[in-house]
This record gives structure tokens, C-alpha cells and sequence, in this order.
């Protein structure tokens, strides 16, 4: 494992199934840095394997394995023309198995053991439903389109032995998919005022059932075999169920639901939730009357008898659902003392299903979007997934982590800026996590030290990032989706005076340079497309001009062009904010990407669906070079600059960089990505910074 021309060109399904015989510590940081972009691994070649390797060995800190990846032999049509020199790797885990692609956000997920093969099951918001095997993390079988719209609720259960997947959308119908043969195996709905808005499954006498929350307050329960013969349900008049789950309680299957008084309310933290337990064979609410009584529920086909396969079937969790992003419940029936765990935003509930009754005090915590509950040890556990952050892993009898958290990303960087200071190059990034960091560029070569990393004092995310020099003295600019904008000296004193006020938005956008001979300020909020300037160094609006002389909703960013601001529109649209115009010539190309000065020129680069990249002068509308081709989908991203001594045009996609001699046309070096490129931009010495992901990196021409 610790062979890099095993890893660049070997084949991705044996070396993924041969990663849990890692050994020692080189083995277990290969098969982790492997592991990284595995989904990357499978479809690629031998040439995008082996930048992808280096750049994940760059992001775990390890150089040396960089290098040898890098230096690995492959052919391609091309050299390969660019290293990776540093990278940050803030969303990295070593624990990570696999990521699991999907064309779509994934709206719910599950998980099924069939025949000993467990399987992760996915439902997309385009309506289709993916499965993958969790030994290996390879697709299984192809997507099915489950729904015309969302799927809005998934429960797998296992039926004559077969994974099966339960599905309710927006078109009101609950579908049942064998996920082996990708076909559909039964439907159902509730009746023609009501749909579901929630899933579980259970078993009944060893029948599967499906358990369905109506938004008509009314819990249904349909028999899985026999749903292509229209069965009737069971129907359990609950009231308004915002969470489902289903257990064993004293041997007798039972419904679980929750429900909160407040929830049609505007604040749906603040409702009083009540746990409810429902008899699945009787429909009665568990303990109520005496107990629950005897009779099993008339399902149609009696003489159909499938069953699932193994006892042990039955001891899944059960999990369920998210209600408006509020409340959810799970639970599992494998434990002795059946428990429940529902959450809401800002605390966790521990429920006896025995009594009724809470165990211990809310138990304070980060928003949770979801949770598991497991047996760990021979103890209930539960995993609590939070909404930007790691998974913690709960005791839940004493209600305290059982284990570190699984740390994942600190959240999405949304601005990233450089700054020249003391001739050292630094390059400052700021996102949803409310910090800045700040990386040295040059006084640490190989490995991109960080120099420091602070609260951005946002009450938001840091939703843009810029660098200014204000009386000598260099500083950062931070805009948030507080809507202030808050100066900072980049040596570490801390913010620098009041925040700029006057934006009734999150200021995404912010560009700074010298007006009239002024350190001044541009900034735009991200709704109402109002522009702003401010004098850095008296911290005064410039009312100068009406902001709406210099306002235009379609300016995408900001420039300088001899000396003065200017703002450019999506359309390639150039205006001068000082001398209130429309400057230079308009390209015949959409897409308008960045405009920067180029051999004396200043250029526009565009780009517009699958037409090619395009380079103009700014002055004439001369087209500079031939069309730039090559790349495969949508640029997102576009940069200029210097490499020995030759002019050159970089631009990103979904996950690659391409580069271009900017006189000939010709693709001289692409660079693929394990994530979707988002910023781009080349130092003065030829180096290219990439923001991909949640991180960024640093690859430097190969000489």
C-alpha cells in the first residue's frame, strides 16, 4: 500500500477492498489519503488518479508521499505540467470510508442487511434513489427514478430475502423498489384529501409493514407483501405526528411518534413535545384500556405468508424523520430498555419507551440535522449529526460522548484574498465556521504553514474576503451575512475599529484600491445588488455620487482599469464607478469571468456554457486568442497571468483546472480536483492558489 505506482495504477476495486489490511502507520496514511477521493479513483484514469493522490497526500501534510505520486510515471497525451506544492485539508477524517456520489442533494438516507450484505440506500431531490454496498462502496445496479419530483421520505426493510426500498414524493404515492432488480414491486396511498409525509417499517407477526405519518393526522399501516393487491390499512388516529419511528415494546411491535403543540407555529424550537406509543397489531395506544389486547389486524391475502429472512432483520434501527428541519426521532429494537432520541434545535431528549417518561435533562447542543441509535459495547448508543460540524457519539443511559467526534469540514470558505507583507506572500480565506485564517505562502514552502486563525466577529458567516493597504499599514476586510463590513490588521491586533454599516444584506462582494489617490473600499450585498463606497482611511461613505448612478444588479465583480474602479456585469458590461460610464467595448460572449491586465492590456475573460473560454481587449473588443477549448463542462472560475515569460489563461470546471498559452490557443496543462472549483487566481511568480471544496491549494509549475 505504500507503493505509489500500486496506487496511481492499480485497479480502484481491489485496492478499495484491500484497504482494511492496512498496517503500521505509512500503510493506514496511504489507504486514508486513498480513501479520500475514492469516488474520484473509480472512473478516472491513471493521469487524474495521480494528481488527485498528491493532492490528498498534500492535504493530510504528508510531502513526501506528494512527491512520489507526483513523480510516478503515467501516459497521457499531454505532461503533466503542474505539482502540487501545499494544500489545506480542513474537511479530512482518516476515519472516512467512502463518499458516495450522487448527481443530486440527497434529501434522506437509510441503510438495509440483506443476506449479510449491508447497503446504503439514497433518496435525491431530482426524484431518483441510488443504493451502494457498504463493504466495498460500489454503486449497486443503476438509478432509479423513484418520483417526478423529491424524494421526501426513504425506509428500507428486507422482503423474501431482497433489499427493498420504501418511497413517498410530492405525487402523493408510496412506492416499494426491489433494489437488487431496480424495479418497482408495489404501490399504495393514503386517501384522496391526504398524503404521507413520513416512513417507517416494522414487522407484524413476522409480516413486513409499512408505517406512514399522514399530514390528515392519522398514521397508517399497510402490509409490504401484499401492497399490489391494495390492501387496507390500519389506520391509528394519532393527531399531528411530526417524527416516526417503530420498536419492539415487551415483545409487540409498536409505532413511536412525537408531536409538538407549537409546531405550526412561526418558532419551532419552543413547542412542548410529547412521545406517544401506538399497539402496530391493534391500532390502540400502548397501555391504554388495560394493556394491549390480543386480536392481530385483518390484512387482505391471508394466505400470503412472506416473511423476512433471519430473526435478525428485525433488530435494524428503525430511523426517521426530519419535520421542517425541527424535530426528528429514532430508535432501535435491539435494546433491552427501549429507548427513543428525538432533538430539536438546540437540545437532545432521551425517552423510556417502558415509562413513558425522559431519561435525565435535556441535554444542551449544536442544531441536530439527524441521528442513528446503535448498540455500541452492549450499550444504546446514539450518534447525533450536527448541522456544521462532527458526528458526536452518545452514552445514553449516562447522556455524556462515548468517543472523540468524527470531525468533519468547520464549514464552506466563502472568500479568499493574498496580501504581500514584509515581501511575504500571504493568502487570507474566511467562511461559514466566522473565521479568517491566514496563510503564509512563502515562509513555510513545502507545507503552507497557517500563521493564524481568529473569530471573524461576525454574528454571520464570513461571506467575503478582501486585502487593503490603509496608511502603510496592510489590512483585511471581512463582509458578512450580518450585513456589516469589519476591518482587521492582518499582524494580529484584532479588528480595527466600528464596523461599516449601511447594507440591509450579506455583503458577499468587496474590492478595494486607490480612487483619486484614496485607499477606498467597494463593496455589494448579495439581494438587493446595492454598491457602496467607503474612504478606508476616515471609515466615511463617499456620497460623492448617488449610489444609484453606480449601481447596476447585474455587476457580478469588481476591477481596476487605469488606476480607477470599475464593476463588471455578467454580460461583459464594463462600468467606471468614478467617472459614472459604461467603458471599453462589450465582447460577444457572456460569461464574464475576471478582468485583469494582461502584457499591458486590459483583458476580459469570458466563458458561457460549452461555447470555450475567450480572452478580449478591453479597449477594441479584439478577440486576443483563438477560442480556448479542451475543457469538459461548465468554467466557473477564471484567472490570468505570467509563466515563463508567456502569457497565460487558467480556468476552472466542475473538478479540473486547464491552462492555456494566451498568444496560441494551445492547452498546456490541466490539473484535476477531487471537488468543484470555485476561485482561482496566479501569484506574480507563476504559482496558481485554487479554492476547491472547503479548502485550497497551492501547485506550482513543473520545470
Amino acid at each position: 500500500m505504500t507503493d505509489p505506482g500500486w496506487l496511481v495504477h492499480g485497479d480502484p476495486e481491489l485496492i478499495l477492498a484491500g484497504l482494511d489490511g492496512a498496517a503500521g502507520q505509512e500503510e493506514m496514511l496511504a489507504a486514508a489519503v486513498y480513501r479520500t477521493s475514492g469516488h474520484v479513483h473509480r472512473d478516472a484514469g491513471a493521469g487524474v488518479r495521480r494528481q488527485v493522490l498528491a493532492l490528498d497526500a498534500a492535504r493530510y501534510g504528508n510531502r513526501e508521499l506528494a512527491r512520489s505520486i507526483a513523480q510516478v510515471a503515467v501516459r497521457q497525451e499531454m505532461d503533466d505540467s503542474w505539482v502540487v506544492q501545499w494544500a489545506t485539508g480542513s474537511d479530512l477524517d482518516s476515519r472516512l470510508r467512502y463518499a458516495l456520489p450522487v448527481p443530486a442533494k440527497v434529501g434522506v438516507l437509510a441503510t438495509v442487511v440483506a443476506q449479510g450484505r449491508g447497503l446504503a440506500v439514497a433518496g435525491c431531490e431530482d426524484g431518483t434513489l441510488h443504493a451502494w454496498d457498504l463493504a466495498t462502496g460500489s454503486r449497486l445496479g443503476e438509478a432509479v427514478s423513484a418520483h417526478p419530483g423529491a424524494v421526501r421520505a426513504l425506509a428500507t426493510a428486507v422482503l423474501d430475502g431482497r433489499p427493498v426500498a420504501v418511497t413517498c414524493g410530492f405525487d402523493r404515492t408510496v412506492r416499494v423498489w426491489d433494489l437488487a432488480r431496480e424495479e418497482l414491486v408495489g404501490t399504495c396511498s393514503a386517501d384522496d384529501d391526504s398524503w404521507v409525509k413520513s416512513l417507517a417499517v416494522g414487522l407484524v407477526q413476522g409480516r413486513p409493514v409499512v408505517v406512514g405519518a399522514c399530514v390528515d393526522d392519522v398514521v397508517r399501516v399497510w402490509d409490504l407483501a401484499t401492497l399490489s393487491q391494495h390492501s387496507e390499512p390500519l389506520t391509528v388516529r394519532t393527531g399531528f405526528v411530526s417524527a416516526l419511528a417503530t420498536a419492539v415494546l415487551d415483545g409487540r411491535p409498536v409505532a413511536v411518534t412525537s408531536h409538538s403543540k407549537e409546531l405550526g407555529a412561526m418558532d419551532l424550537i419552543t413547542g412542548e413535545e410529547t412521545v406517544r406509543v401506538w399497539d402496530l397489531i391493534t391500532g390502540r395506544e400502548f397501555g391504554a384500556q388495560g394493556g394491549p389486547p390480543d386480536e392481530p389486524p385483518v390484512f387482505a391475502d391471508q394466505e400470503y405468508d412472506r416473511t423476512v429472512e433471519g430473526d435478525g432483520e428485525a433488530r435494524l434501527c428503525a430511523s426517521l424523520d426530519l419535520n421542517a428541519a425541527a424535530h426528528f426521532l429514532v430508535t432501535d429494537p435491539a435494546s433491552e430498555c427501549p429507548m427513543a432520541v428525538s432533538a430539536n434545535a438546540y437540545e437532545v431528549h432521551v425517552w423510556n419507551l417502558v415509562t413513558r417518561e425522559q431519561v435525565g435533562e435535556p441535554v444542551a447542543t449544536a442544531f441536530v440535522e439527524t441521528a442513528a441509535v446503535r448498540m455500541l459495547h452492549d450499550r444504546p448508543a446514539a450518534l447525533l449529526a450536527y448541522a456544521h460540524g462532527p458526528v458526536g457519539v452518545w452514552d445514553l443511559p449516562t447522556l455524556r460522548q462515548l468517543r472523540p467526534s468524527l470531525t468533519g469540514h468547520e464549514g464552506t470558505v466563502r472568500g479568499v484574498a493574498t496580501a504581500v507583507v514584509n515581501r511575504h506572500h500571504l493568502a487570507v480565506t474566511g467562511g461559514d465556521d466566522r473565521s479568517v485564517r491566514i496563510w503564509d505562502l512563502d515562509g513555510e514552502r513545502e507545507t503552507g504553514r497557517e500563521t493564524g486563525s481568529r473569530p471573524a466577529g461576525h454574528a454571520g458567516t464570513v461571506t467575503g474576503v478582501t486585502t487593503a493597504v490603509v496608511n502603510g499599514s496592510c489590512v483585511i476586510v471581512t463582509g458578512g451575512s450580518d450585513t456589516r463590513v469589519r476591518i482587521w490588521d492582518l499582524d494580529g491586533r484584532g479588528q480595527l475599529g466600528e464596523p461599516l454599516t449601511g447594507h440591509t444584506a450579506a455583503v458577499g462582494l468587496l474590492t478595494a484600491g486607490t480612487v483619486d489617490g484614496r485607499a477606498v473600499l467597494l463593496t455589494r450585498d448579495d439581494r438587493h445588488k446595492t454598491v457602496r463606497m467607503w474612504d478606508l482611511t476616515t471609515r466615511e461613505e463617499l456620497h460623492g455620487r448617488s449610489t444609484s448612478e453606480y449601481t447596476s444588479s447585474s455587476i457580478e465583480f469588481f476591477a481596476a482599469v487605469d488606476g480607477r474602479f470599475v464593476g463588471v456585469t455578467g454580460e461583459g458590461r464594463v462600468w467606471d464607478l468614478t467617472a459614472s460610464r459604461w467603458i471599453g467595448v462589450q465582447p460577444r460572449q457572456r460569461g464574464a469571468l475576471a478582468l485583469e491586465t494582461l502584457e499591458g492590456r486590459n483583458v476580459l475573460l469570458t466563458s458561457h456554457k460549452a461555447e470555450g473560454v475567450h480572452l478580449w481587449d478591453l479597449a477594441t473588443g479584439e478577440l486576443l486568442a483563438p477560442p480556448l477549448t479542451g475543457h469538459t463542462s461548465e468554467v466557473r472560475a477564471g484567472a490570468t497571468g505570467t509563466l515563463d515569460g508567456r502569457p497565460v489563461v487558467v480556468a476552472g470546471g466542475d473538478r479540473t483546472v486547464w491552462m492555456w498559452d494566451a498568444n496560441t490557443g494551445q492547452q498546456i496543462g490541466a490539473y484535476a480536483f477531487p471537488s468543484r472549483i470555485k476561485r482561482l487566481t496566479m501569484a506574480p511568480d507563476g504559482r496558481l492558489v485554487a479554492g476547491f471544496g472547503t479548502d485550497i491549494a497551492v501547485l506550482t509549475h513543473r520545470r
